[in-house]
């Protein structure tokens, strides 16, 4: 099978397109809810090309707006941190509350006239935009169109229920967020996923990671919905006071797998008996992508001193595997803009996962 064609990495047509296709009418992850840790917090973002505003109000609701004012279109915010309880356009003061709505409008009829009957606020708050928290995990769909969270998420669901069991999630403790692991990739933020989806370049590129999981006790798993590896040989993390907490459900017989499946589109996962990481894949044009992973592990027991090393030392290697994974993606993006290159011959085996990733965005652009 033929690889996509190189436009489809190199193009800001397509990517604009992809935008409305895929990103558009489906659930997709932009990040986590603990990014605006406490009330009052505000962080803004770009999502293919999109200003966007994450806010956690004073009812510590996370809310997702899209962050222009609607006066002139000029960006809202511009840095996160902790505000008052509003957000104030820095053009012309235009002034709204945390759940959107508009709440002041400076000189709006003249100097010291702050209304005028010909204009109703109420009309004229910020755009929001559908979100869910599942874990942590931030989803948007932002025309809204998309069936319920509920169903988008239950096949991720019932897949790990095998594993972590029926209360699995409500054990997930966050790594600090200081040691939040990020990277900005001038790349399709295609080929982040498509490498994920492979072990085939383990013995080349993960010498390290080769040697605990190797490329051979990897099965390639796809469904309609994900697509990704199981590993047959994870070792749980060890140190002087012992392994670091393991999910209190997760059966013995599979305390050596772990799982390692893409959530379409760009949610990238690895679930193992001690610890989650979750990287989002967040495209920023269509040449450039931003890695955001967090790394999360089971139970307060698990925060406590005496298991920070194998903490860190469990961040440290993953951060080294996806520095790795760096090269790699910005030199398949180089190759994109060859003549001699249009989406490659894919291994019938070895890059079946992505074979069916490349027929999900297939199928939603209509190629």
């Amino acid at each position: 099978m033929k690889g996509l064609e190189n436009r489809y990495y190199d193009n800001r047509e397509d990517f604009l397109i992809e935008r409305t296709k895929i990103f558009a009418s489906m659930w997709v992850c932009i990040g986590f809810a603990s990014d605006v840790p406490v009330p009052g917090y505000v962080y803004p973002m770009e999502f293919m090309e999109l200003p966007l505003v994450v806010v956690r109000d004073h009812d510590n609701i996370v809310r997702v707006f899209h962050n222009v004012c609607r006066h002139r279109g000029h960006v809202l915010v511009a840095k996160s941190g902790q505000f008052d309880s509003t957000l104030r356009c820095p053009y012309h003061s235009w002034t709204y509350a945390f759940n959107g709505s508009l709440i002041r409008t400076p000189h709006i009829g003249g100097l010291g006239i702050h209304e005028v009957t010909t204009f109703d606020r109420n009309k004229a708050g910020l755009i929001s935009i559908d979100c869910h928290v599942w874990n942590d995990l931030l989803f948007i769909n932002l025309d809204g169109s998309a069936d319920s969270f509920d169903m988008f998420i239950k096949p991720l669901e019932k897949r790990w229920s095998r594993l972590w069991g029926v209360g699995g999630s409500n054990e997930l403790r966050l790594q600090k967020r200081d040691q939040a692991i990020c990277f900005d990739i001038d790349a399709n933020w295609k080929l982040v996923v498509e490498n994920y989806l492979e072990a085939y370049h383990l013995p080349t590129i993960h010498s390290e990671l080769n040697r605990i999981s190797p490329m051979q006790e990897h099965e390639i798993q796809v469904s309609e919905r994900f697509a990704g590896q199981v590993s047959h040989s994870y070792q749980l993390g060890a140190g002087h006071y012992g392994h670091l907490p393991a999910f209190s459900e997760w059966p013995s017989r599979f305390l050596k797998e772990a799982d390692y499946p893409v959530l379409f589109p760009n949610t990238l996962l690895g679930l193992q008996a001690d610890h989650l990481f979750v990287m989002v894949v967040i495209p920023i044009h269509f040449n450039e992508v931003r890695e955001e992973t967090r790394l999360y592990f089971v139970g307060e027991e698990s925060l406590q001193l005496k298991y920070e090393n194998l903490r860190q030392e469990q961040s440290i290697f993953w951060r080294r595997v996806f520095e790795e994974d760096e090269s790699v993606v910005r030199g398949m993006q180089k190759g994109r803009a060859s003549l001699g290159f249009d989406g490659g011959i894919l291994s019938p085996i070895q890059d079946r996962a992505t074979r069916a990733f490349h027929a999900w965005i297939s199928d939603r652009l209509d190629i």
